[in-house]
């Protein structure tokens, strides 16, 4: 190996013994649950003086059905419209005169409310969650706010952004029974109608103790913190939960595309399989085939559209992280001049090659190595911590489920890459959509009713 060879290898087991180290320190977790069902889960981690606190309740855009799209959405903006005790807008204002931050989002499986603040403001935060979680008043009023917060939302992230629609019309088509094919905005006129009753059914069944995980990480003393969150969060009845049922998104007989003409000046594609959800075997294998095929500029697809065919300018690819069916996805900005057919048939060779071909063992290494850099990468700061122990206890029932993710990848071998690919990598289990400019969208399409 040449000396800048070895030099670049020391510099990574140098980041990679670092972030362990990091990562390491103060990583028990610590699991109880209270009588209403409440899980607290808290890891101590006294290298700062900071802590951070997320309220994950179990309930994303797959607990909604058809005419009421968008309405976990409104609940996670009602949840914001005041309390009880609190008006609205106090809970942000007195996090942030303390020197803190907060937010709120919701994904495909879970909503979340997090904050991080100095560790002397812990105990005010924990009061505002739990005045939040048990005191939230459902009124017309802020119905109607919480609505015009979503359509705003939608109009700025959905449609006035050509890449907002994309990613809609690419959910649209991968997921015909699954409600995970509808935006987490909803549908307008599914937006409009939603009614108050609506909501109340909605938000009692999901927004509470029993169906929710509090998640404290910092600076602070887990027994102390036991003891102040039942006194906090231990009275909140919760009421009887409904059994979901199971939605499984039937297997396609055939290849699903969509093409946008649109006016971008810049013309793209995106290409990807249904695959299953994050706790199938599989999930480990198709890890490292991201990484191999689209993560990167060492990347196949890359290296072949950008460096050797000079048809895109960047691409890059990913995995979605869900409970249920996800997807693995692959897509490419091409250069202007840069013919949509050429480039179509450039990514599908790639997708078609790591399923006939065996990769080499230095290709093998350097993706898993790429998985646990990741990992650890992605779970540096106290944000990150809460983010992945909530969302793991929920979507895999495993708080380490990181960890085990990382030790499954070892175990990946090249015969497993091939079988994988081969299973889901099926024309028939594919998804296309096409972006492109007036004329060439416009012969793009002629020549496909044509073929």
């Amino acid at each position: 190996m040449k000396k800048t060879g070895l030099k670049a290898f020391s510099i990574f087991l140098l980041f990679l013994l670092f972030v362990l180290i990091v990562s390491l320190s103060g990583s028990e977790i610590f699991e109880t649950s209270l009588d209403n069902g409440l899980t607290l889960l808290i890891r101590e981690d006294h290298s700062v003086p900071l802590v951070a606190v997320r309220v994950c309740y179990h309930v994303g855009i797959k607990n909604e059905c058809p005419g009421l799209t968008g309405i976990t959405s409104i609940c996670e903006a009602i949840m914001w419209q005041g309390t009880r005790a609190y008006k609205k807008g106090e809970i942000a204002r007195i996090i942030q005169a303390g020197g803190g931050y907060t937010s709120s989002f919701t994904d495909w499986d879970v909503t979340h409310f997090y904050s991080r603040v100095p560790s002397d403001m812990l105990d005010t935060v924990l009061m505002l969650e739990a005045d939040r979680m048990a005191g939230t008043g459902l009124t017309s009023e802020k119905l109607l706010l919480s609505k015009d917060i979503v359509r705003k939302k939608r109009l700025s992230e959905v449609e006035s952004s050509i890449y907002g629609r994309i990613n809609e019309e690419y959910f649209n088509l991968a997921y015909r029974a699954h409600p995970y094919g509808h935006n987490k905005y909803g549908w307008p006129d599914d937006i409009n109608r939603i009614n108050l009753n609506d909501l109340k059914k909605h938000f009692h069944a999901y927004f509470q103790p029993s169906n929710a995980v509090l998640v404290i990480a910092g600076d602070l003393e887990t027994e102390a913190i036991v003891k102040r969150v039942t006194e906090l969060f231990g009275n909140i009845n919760s009421r009887p939960m409904e059994e979901r049922r199971p939605i499984s998104e039937p297997e396609s007989i055939g290849d699903r595309r969509s093409v946008i003409v649109a006016d971008i000046g810049v013309p793209a594609i995106i290409m990807g399989y249904r695959i299953p959800g994050i706790s199938h075997p599989d999930y480990p294998v198709l890890n490292i085939i991201t990484n191999i095929l689209g993560t990167g500029t060492s990347s196949r697809i890359y290296q072949r559209m950008v460096n050797d065919e000079k048809s895109a300018m960047y691409t890059d690819g990913g995995i979605i992280m869900s409970e249920e069916p996800g997807l693995i996805y692959f897509y490419a900005l091409l250069n202007y001049d840069s013919p949509v057919e050429d480039a179509e048939k450039q990514m599908s060779g790639e997708i078609k090659r790591i399923k006939d071909e065996m990769i080499t063992e230095a290709e093998l290494e350097k993706a898993k190595n790429q998985v646990v850099v990741n990992y650890y990468r992605n779970s540096r700061t106290l944000d990150d911590i809460t983010r992945n122990l909530g969302t793991a206890r929920f979507i895999t029932g495993d708080v380490n489920f990181g960890k085990h993710l990382v030790n499954a990848v070892h175990h990946v071998s090249t015969e497993k890459i091939i079988q994988t690919a081969q299973k889901y990598f099926k024309n028939s289990n594919r998804i296309v959509v096409v972006i492109s400019p007036p004329e060439a969208g416009d012969a793009y399409i002629l020549e496909e009713e044509h073929e």
